[in-house]
């Protein structure tokens, strides 16, 4: 957890000198959009994902393909680049698959993958996007010719499935395998979103089926456990395990790991944990900032589900300071199926406005009971917004 508070300490000048480094002779993603597929690019000596990639990126250079490229070079399977935006590179060799990204923020993400076709050749893959200035996402689509030695484009890869009927609200966010052969679109628009799965038919990715998804569900993390129920330990031990965790979950689950085996923590930093009461906490202290995380859930009336919450506050000379993980989340846990996933505040019955003149919040779940606090800074002093958990939602015990 030391990283997180040495992470704040010099955020500011990081995180300009690293944005300086991304706009550094890259091309822009519409220009690329506009110019791929009539651009053959040659000299491609083999069909490995790094020599395929690093002659892309040479004819198509960015940022991002310079920080797969650099992480590549150094043999790593992953990379944080960024601690404030969870900007990580990627790489698995084995699978043939390359990606940056930023956890989900307003930045471009990349994503890199080849399929071997029953030809000899190779289908190639690089994915790109941004969320807003422009909206974009596409995919460039090539055939590698190991004789030619060439990455032809193929525009057309995905023609003759039928799109819905695209409108100005419509987007399509492509998904390419990691792990298996399958392409994933998701088609998002006015009528929700919709999953359209393409098979690999040993040439080309094929169409397979459509249907109906819940976001959420991407988000799930599974919940281990012996005997009847999850609890605490459970709950923590899935939450700091969940797939490509932040820098900061990372640093929380060193913490942890040294409290189950035993061992005596780092200077500063505490981990508590009450199993009868279902609550755990980490903390983290330095001469002027502190670090407090702390965990609780509530089982539900319908005996079928669980609520877990999960505060993350961070305190400047004593003062709350906001700042990307900061907060708090919830996560709905299905008794069937063992997995959590994310709920939101004003679905569980929190709904309410910062009182007038708030500088900045803090947040604290019970040890014992059932009612969590909302901690306001305001020009008059602290003020507490509470509220209880019935079994179904919760309530303002402040009204």
């Amino acid at each position: 957890m030391k990283k997180i508070l040495l992470a704040v300490a010099v955020l500011f000048t990081a995180f300009t000198a690293f944005a300086q480094e991304k706009n550094f002779e890259s091309t822009p993603i519409d220009v690329i959009y506009s110019g791929w597929h009539t651009k053959p690019i040659t000299n491609v000596v083999n069909g490995s994902l790094g020599v395929m990639f690093e002659r892309f990126d040479q004819t198509w250079p960015t940022w991002m393909g310079r920080e797969i490229r650099n992480t590549m070079e150094k043999g790593l399977d992953r990379e944080v680049l960024d601690t404030e935006t969870s900007l990580v590179v990627t790489i698995d060799a084995k699978n043939g698959y390359a990606s940056i990204d930023d956890g989900g923020t307003d930045g471009e993400s990349m994503s890199v993958c080849y399929w071997n076709r029953t030809n000899g050749h190779k289908l190639f893959a690089v994915r790109m996007g941004k969320p807003t200035d422009p909206c974009i996402e596409f995919v460039c689509f090539y055939d590698y010719d190991p004789q030619k030695k060439t990455l032809t484009p193929e525009p057309d890869i995905l023609k003759g499935y039928r799109w819905r009927e695209r409108g100005d609200y419509v987007q399509l966010v492509y998904r390419l395998p990691k792990v298996g052969k399958d392409l994933i679109v998701d088609e998002w628009g006015n009528d929700g979103p919709v999953r359209h799965t393409f098979k690999w038919n040993g040439m080309k990715p094929v169409y397979s089926k459509s249907e109906s998804f819940d976001p959420l569900d991407d988000m799930a993390i599974t919940v281990n456990f012996k005997g009847n129920a999850p609890d605490i330990k459970d709950f923590v031990n899935a939450f700091l395990n969940q797939p490509d965790a932040g820098e900061s979950i990372n640093s929380l689950k060193q913490s942890w790991e040294l409290f189950l085996n035993g061992m005596n923590q780092m200077p500063g930093e505490y981990v508590t944990l009450d199993r009868p009461n279902g609550y755990a906490c980490f903390e983290s202290e330095s001469d002027e900032s502190k670090l407090v995380v702390e965990f609780c859930y509530w089982n539900y009336a319908d005996k079928k589900h669980k609520l877990l919450a999960v505060t993350n506050d961070f305190y400047m000379e004593g003062k709350p300071v906001a700042g990307q993980y900061t907060g708090i989340d919830f996560y709905l846990y299905d008794n069937a199926t063992h997995k959590m996933k994310p709920t939101y505040g004003p679905e569980l019955g929190i709904e309410f406005e910062a009182p007038e003149g708030t500088d900045c919040a803090a947040h604290s779940l019970p040890r014992v009971g059932k009612t969590l606090g909302y901690i306001y800074y305001t020009k008059n002093g602290k003020v507490m917004k509470r509220f209880t958990w019935n079994g179904s939602k919760f309530v303002n015990v402040d009204k």
